[in-house]
């Protein structure tokens, strides 16, 4: 596979269209405004650009990031201090809530937004299928969920809270959340189709766990540790866990993993030798 193909199929994943929402979401606060906004346009063109050199069509949420954060840099650029002060602090989210509310739009205009994604990979004479519908509305739903969450750990950090920099509110918690809904992107089709199969009678293999989309997660914990311990955002004990727990299940996922890998080329010793 040349760097083109594998180029391509990242791109196809919802989550590159997604990283400059995330970027503006996480880098926002006090005397970053304007930077972050520069970023997050910069990260929709760059993401617009790959995507046109590799064939892949342009989405929805390409345009509208590339649109929405130019002109949240132009207003940085001009509006007076009191404002940008108000920017800073709010902006993050209210980019949250307006991607969230894309998202919602595209479910009550019959159109989920991640159909496009599954365009990109799924044959043409599936498109109209009742399956095909019916996991992109979940999986848009989950993705919806995910914003929600993110638009409200926020507004509780900045608001409630007073603590636009707070960890775990403008951090910690929001990219947990989109992590869990790219995660459950990747797991949910296969999940539903081969519990449908199962269900019809018909040969498929056995559909993945639900440990199966959580325990990957565990990668997570260990950078949260470290970050929790440099930054004293909770006492040192939180941080350790987090790093002793996400050691302890990575660890134990690689040794299923190993074990799985195993057993399947045993069956296909079996299978050649017979």
């Amino acid at each position: 596979m040349d760097a083109r193909t594998r180029l391509r199929n990242l791109l196809e994943s919802p989550f590159f269209d997604f990283a400059p929402w995330i970027a503006m979401s996480v880098l926002v606060g006090p005397q970053r405004f304007v930077l972050a906004a520069s970023l997050a346009t910069g990260c929709a063109c760059v993401i617009a650009g790959a995507n046109w050199l590799t064939g892949v069509k342009p989405k929805l949420l390409d345009l509208v990031g590339i649109a929405f954060f130019a002109a949240l840099v132009a207003v940085g650029l001009v509006v007076d201090d009191v404002t940008r002060h108000w920017l800073e602090r709010w902006s993050g989210d209210l980019s949250n809530t307006l991607i969230m509310l894309i998202a919602l739009g595209s479910i009550v205009v019959g159109k989920p937004f991640t159909v496009q994604y599954a365009h990109e990979t799924i044959a043409p004479e599936h498109w109209e299928t009742e399956r095909f519908k019916r996991l992109n509305y979940t999986v848009t739903w989950v993705w919806i969920g995910a914003f929600a969450i993110t638009a409200l750990v926020g507004f509780l950090g900045d608001g409630p809270l007073d603590d636009p920099d707070n960890i775990w509110t403008n951090w910690i918690v929001q990219i947990a959340a989109l992590i869990l809904a790219l995660r459950f992107t990747e797991w949910y089709p296969d999940h539903a189709i081969a519990t449908e199969l199962m269900a019809r009678g018909e040969p498929t293999e056995p559909p993945p766990t639900v440990r199966e989309l959580v325990i990957p997660l565990a990668g997570y914990l260990v950078p949260v540790g470290i970050v929790v311990l440099c930054v004293d955002g909770a006492p040192w004990w939180v941080g350790a866990g987090l790093i002793v727990l996400g050691t302890i299940a990575a660890h134990q996922l690689g040794v299923e993993e190993r074990e799985i890998e195993e057993v399947e080329e045993e069956e296909i010793e079996r299978a050649g030798a017979a």
